[in-house]
């Protein structure tokens, strides 16, 4: 397995030019690169366990964790070794299941537009401060797939020449969007359902039967297309859906349970306006770690550390006149990644054939699913330090001194001035 380091920022491998554990453009030296992935160059195959019954690695591996990595190396042998096919496999994929995918965003929107009218009618017709609370979700539901739909259409409608690498992260910002949204409503909620709980019990305890069906009619809706879109979930708009019917349904049982037991029985009247606080935490706090696990993405966090294993897998495995990798670093723009690799070639090698190299290798790894764009470098030695090639992104500042010492110091000077003040004066 080739070799990282710790963090993946910085990678210095040197490539074995035997045919067999690297990739030749073809007999000529010099000729185009036209590179075809072997099927195995380093043999990884012959290091997965798919043989070995559940049984049998019960046996020989006692232990949770010895299983969990045999799966793990499995799984990265199986995403080395499919790398090349991936951009086929997606477009593959997205003529079997774009028709899928539009259907949970349209059909979610649908039933979001008919939870609302539900939800606002059940409401009105009881009175409850919970049934609000959930309209109030369904409709911040209903703007929240507006704009949902209104960012997809403009991911998929890319102007080259307003937006160069295209307008992908703008699926992103919807979410983000969605989520700042669901929060305030939630904000809103647990504002008047305080207000609720200090005004006191209603003098209205009716139970409307109706109502209360038309909401159980809904939630079964919701389950419905909670379940198509989490066969989608892999997709990002598929599983911020997906995500939005489970909350749907958990806030809209608890509210229906707390409407009928705050309304039923006057003794617990105030089991509604805290069934709506709980509902209303509940949004807050699942949109927000939402948005912030998505700010992150916009901001550039780096990728995990298996992906970076396979940005210098696809790499080494590209052509053998690679000499080494010099750095592979990928960080998200958006859902997807923006992938840098610096490699190292002969410094007497044709320009042409550089170009080539890296020309290829950079379609190659644009290939991988996950990969936004690619940035292949050549260089001819790898000694420099890699941070120098770039500006600096933030300033040194020498370490300060611990607090105690810098408070010694400062009385040491003011006693200092106070004495040279003193002999002044004498």
């Amino acid at each position: 397995m080739p070799p990282t380091t710790a963090n993946g920022s910085k990678t210095s491998l040197t490539i074995d030019r035997n045919p067999s554990h690297a990739i030749s453009a073809g007999e000529d030296k010099n000729s185009p690169v036209d590179v075809i992935p072997a099927e195995d160059p380093y043999s990884l195959r012959a290091s997965k366990r798919e043989e070995l019954s559940k049984q049998t690695m019960i046996q020989r591996h006692k232990t949770r964790k010895v299983n969990k990595y045999y799966n793990r190396q499995n799984a990265l042998i199986d995403a080395y070794l499919g790398a090349h096919d991936e951009e086929a496999a997606e477009v593959e994929d997205q003529k079997e299941n774009g028709g899928k995918i539009k259907l949970a965003v349209y059909g979610s929107t649908t039933v979001n537009l008919f939870l609302f009218i539900i939800q606002v009618y059940a409401a009105v017709s009881t009175g409850s401060l919970s049934l609000f609370g959930t309209a109030a979700d369904a409709f911040m539901d209903l703007v929240s797939s507006t704009v949902m739909l209104i960012t997809s259409r403009m991911a998929r409608r890319p102007n080259v020449y307003k937006y160069p690498v295209g307008r992908k992260r703008v699926e992103t910002v919807g979410i983000i969007l969605f989520c700042a949204l669901m929060t305030t409503v939630s904000v809103e909620l647990i504002i008047e359902s305080a207000r609720s709980l200090a005004g006191g019990p209603r003098d209205d305890d009716t139970l409307e039967l109706i109502p209360l069906l038309f909401v159980g009619i809904a939630i079964f809706s919701k389950g419905c297309m909670f379940a198509y879109c989490f066969l989608l979930r892999r997709y990002p708009a598929a599983a911020i859906f997906m995500q939005d019917h489970r909350n749907d349904i958990v806030v809209n049982i608890f509210g229906l349970m707390m409407s009928i037991i705050g309304t039923k029985f006057r003794k617990v009247w105030f089991l509604d306006p805290a069934g709506a606080i709980c509902i209303a935490i509940l949004i807050l706090t699942s949109w927000a770690s939402t948005a912030f696990e998505h700010m992150w993405f916009l901001v550039g966090k780096t990728a995990p550390q298996d992906f970076l294993n396979k940005l210098v897998y696809v790499s080494i495995t590209h052509d053998s006149r690679i000499k080494k990798i010099d750095t592979a670093r990928a960080y998200h723009a958006g859902d997807k990644f923006y992938a840098e690799v610096d490699i190292i070639m002969d410094e007497n090698e044709l320009l042409k054939v550089t170009h080539d190299v890296s020309q290829t290798l950079q379609r190659k790894l644009e290939g991988l699913a996950d990969v936004e764009r690619a940035f292949v470098h050549v260089d001819y030695e790898g000694d420099h330090n890699v941070f120098d090639e770039h500006k600096p992104l933030y300033e040194h500042e020498e370490k300060k001194a611990p607090l105690i010492v810098r408070v010694k110091e400062k009385v040491f000077r003011t006693k200092s001035r106070e004495t040279a003040h003193e002999t002044s004066v004498v």
